[in-house]
């Protein structure tokens, strides 16, 4: 897959090329009407609101309410396998272990039990830099063989698209970190982030 800073399938896709990324992708499972419809109407809402205005932080800060509300969303919906099965968890947590540092170096990730929050900086081949969809694509496919024997099912496991976000500044790294790390609290797995295990941190970082 060749390197591109831009490109768009159903969601637009930016990676500047030594950008630090905030990524989801989740399990292929289908979104109930009901939820869609309140998505929809939430969507409609903020794109009303961000056409008014025209400074540009508050465009984004638009777009982050959205993935906030997407990812609430998710906790909602159920999916045909539970990510944080001890044997599941461990195919998806030691394939995206073992990819560090050869395509990318990682500050973070958690896994929910039907999508995966990763924060990341790709590493550069050639003096570029890998591409995430060639990254995902490793760990999607992969891990969806894996998991698929283990479970004795067929076909497509993970969602074909998924959310990326350049992380612009430090402040912003560090509230994307503090958000990734407190999913599961905030989702009411645990009552404290430390105890959710299936959430792995660079020990640089810790």
């Amino acid at each position: 897959m060749e390197y591109k800073l831009s490109y768009k399938r159903k969601l637009p896709h930016f990676q500047p090329q030594d950008g630090i990324l905030f990524l989801t992708f989740r399990v292929d499972f289908p979104i109930p009407s009901k939820y869609l419809a309140a998505y929809n109407e939430y969507k409609e809402k903020l794109r009303i609101i961000s056409e008014k205005n025209q400074d540009k932080e508050k465009k984004a800060v638009y777009k982050k309410k959205l993935f906030a509300y997407t990812d609430d969303l998710y906790m909602d919906c159920s999916s045909s396998i539970d990510l944080t099965d001890a044997k599941v968890g461990r195919i998806v947590f030691d394939k995206i272990l073992s990819m560090q540092d050869e395509y990318y170096h990682l500050y973070l990730f958690t896994l929910m039990s039907n999508h995966v929050h990763i924060l990341l900086k790709p590493s550069k081949k050639e003096g570029k830099a890998i591409p995430v969809g060639e990254i995902l694509r490793l760990i999607k496919g992969s891990t969806a063989r894996s998991i698929n024997q283990l479970l004795g099912m067929t076909g497509m496991l993970w969602h074909r698209e998924y959310y990326d976000h350049w992380v612009r500044s430090q402040r912003e790294l560090f509230n994307i970190f503090e958000y990734i790390r407190n999913n599961p609290v905030k989702a009411g797995l645990v009552s404290d982030a430390s105890d959710w295990s299936w959430t792995w941190i660079n020990p640089d970082y810790c």
